[in-house]
């Protein structure tokens, strides 16, 4: 854990820093379906066939019909006509929180013709509560830095005067290009329809997903010359 200490002008500056990893707990499957019938909110799940369809499958997978969002639906007309007979395209969304099971989920994604995968939003449910433990550590960290400083100038502390935390992330850790980057933020696009094969080559795919956060924290403390024996 990197440190530095100084005073100045009665101030005792404390600067600490540590980095930690982050693994995702949940990841949303983005996938695209072509439909031959146009359909709008929850019924497009079970009356598009080519939808329900995936569903079907991904639920044989022990997906349960909760992770299923559909997000956006845009319709193909014919000379400006919209109806049921109106070919479309779907884009649902799959919240997974079984990563082990990614693997599986997307290759059974790839039975369908019509359905494409386009991206992975790998999320962290816990990153609140982490960042929030990561800054208290350096806090505690902190008091206990000042005070070995100010043990050897003489003086004693007289309290806080100033206290910031700043918090940075690498991208994401890419295990197929060698380590953290190759990416933008924690959402992982997939440009090949061409089937499961080249999502894995391209992707250096994984069924598990970190990043990493780098927390600084800065604590300012003032003194008071320590009382004489």
């Amino acid at each position: 854990m990197p440190e530095q200490a100084g005073t100045e002008s009665g101030i005792i500056v404390v600067e600490l820093s540590a980095d930690h990893e982050l693994e995702a707990d949940h990841v949303d499957a983005v996938v695209e379906v072509k439909a031959s019938a146009f359909f709008t909110g929850a019924a497009a799940l079970t009356n598009a066939k080519e939808v329900a369809a995936l569903v079907r499958g991904l639920e044989d997978l022990g997906v349960p019909r909760t992770a299923f969002t559909l997000q956006a639906v845009q319709a193909e007309t014919s000379e400006g006509l919209l109806s049921r007979s109106s070919s479309a395209t779907y884009t649902v969304r799959i919240r997974l929180d079984q990563l082990e099971r990614v693997g599986d989920v997307l290759a059974a994604c790839t039975t369908l013709k019509q359905a494409t995968l386009r991206e992975l939003r790998w999320g962290y449910a816990r990153e609140l509560a982490a960042r929030q433990e990561w800054i208290e550590a350096l806090a505690g960290e902190s008091v206990k830095k000042a005070r070995r400083v100010a043990a050897g100038l003489g003086v004693k502390l007289a309290g806080l005067h100033r206290f910031t935390e700043r918090t940075s992330e690498s991208l994401p850790f890419n295990p197929g290009r060698g380590g953290y980057g190759g990416g933008g933020e924690d959402v992982v696009p997939v440009t090949s329809s061409a089937g499961y094969g080249k999502v894995r080559a391209s992707l250096g795919f994984t069924v598990s997903h970190r990043k990493k956060v780098h927390v600084m924290a800065t604590a300012e403390f003032r003194t008071a010359p320590a009382p004489e024996s």
